[in-house]
């Protein structure tokens, strides 16, 4: 499938997921996604990554990537809901850096070939371009930065399955029923209806147990700690409330610290 670049990209697309239909003007760097695959490549990435955000390693810069990154993944469940023609191959992806007045670290940008003409398909259909997505773009990426730089691929799984049901909450507001359909459906599948293998693992890397926490800004609404450790604790040297590494006495702590507040 041939995907055609247009001007008339939904301005959602930018607005919510960040991602342009047309190249950027003004940036810091830019990078094909397909290059992260090489080694020198990808440790260039993360020591600048590192550098913005105050990263003592190379670990931390690599968990806030694959939670930014997960935008670009949230967009692409949202444009095959919507039945859009797009290129999710690795070497169709632009990622752009482009600094922000008063903000430390810079913004992701992803620019790539879609179109709002949409395509009559089956849920069979979008269930298949959806794993071929997952398949030919997120795993090659995820092994590779894990295998760099020594950490499990089931961390960097962990911000896919924080984020991406965030940004689909999201989009689903000014939705068709249509559409908010085959965005919840097309979770579910992703999540549930798959195999380990699907995703080159043991277990399955989109399954969680999120522990139940108590809620210091609302006490009758239900929150539960992250899927997996963000490591922001190495650069500010404490654990944010909902980390599931964090220890349940010193949650208590935080816990009573946000109510007093």
């Amino acid at each position: 499938m041939t995907a055609v670049l247009t001007k008339k990209a939904d301005s959602k697309a930018y607005d919510l997921f960040s991602v342009r239909s047309e190249p950027a003007l003004s940036y810091k760097w830019k990078h094909i996604s397909e290059q992260w695959l090489l080694q020198g490549e990808l440790t260039e990435f993360l020591s600048k990554y590192g550098y913005y955000i105050n990263a003592p390693s190379l670990d931390m810069p690599a968990m806030f990537w694959a939670n930014r990154y997960s935008r670009y993944i949230a967009f692409v469940h949202w444009a095959i809901a919507k039945g859009y023609q797009l290129d999710t191959s690795l070497e169709g992806l632009i990622v752009y850096h482009c600094e922000r007045s008063g903000i430390a670290e810079p913004a992701f940008e992803f620019y790539t070939s879609y179109t709002e003409e949409t395509i009559n398909e089956s849920k069979t259909d979008r269930e298949k371009r959806l794993l071929s997505f997952y398949q030919y773009h997120v795993v090659p990426l995820f092994q590779a930065i894990a295998s760099h730089i020594g950490v499990r691929t089931r961390e960097l799984w962990g911000q896919v399955y924080h984020a991406v049901p965030y940004f689909i909450d999201l989009a689903k507001v000014t939705e068709s029923e249509e559409v908010k359909i085959n965005l919840q459906e097309d979770w579910i599948y992703i999540t549930t209806q798959t195999k380990p293998e699907d995703f080159e693992e043991k277990k399955h890397p989109l399954l969680y147990k999120c522990i139940s926490i108590p809620n210091p800004v609302d006490d009758d609404k239900p929150l539960h700690t992250k899927p997996t450790c963000c490591l922001a604790y190495k650069g500010s040297n404490r654990y944010c409330y909902r980390c599931p590494r964090m220890k349940p006495e010193q949650r208590d702590e935080y816990y009573q610290k946000y109510k007093e507040d």
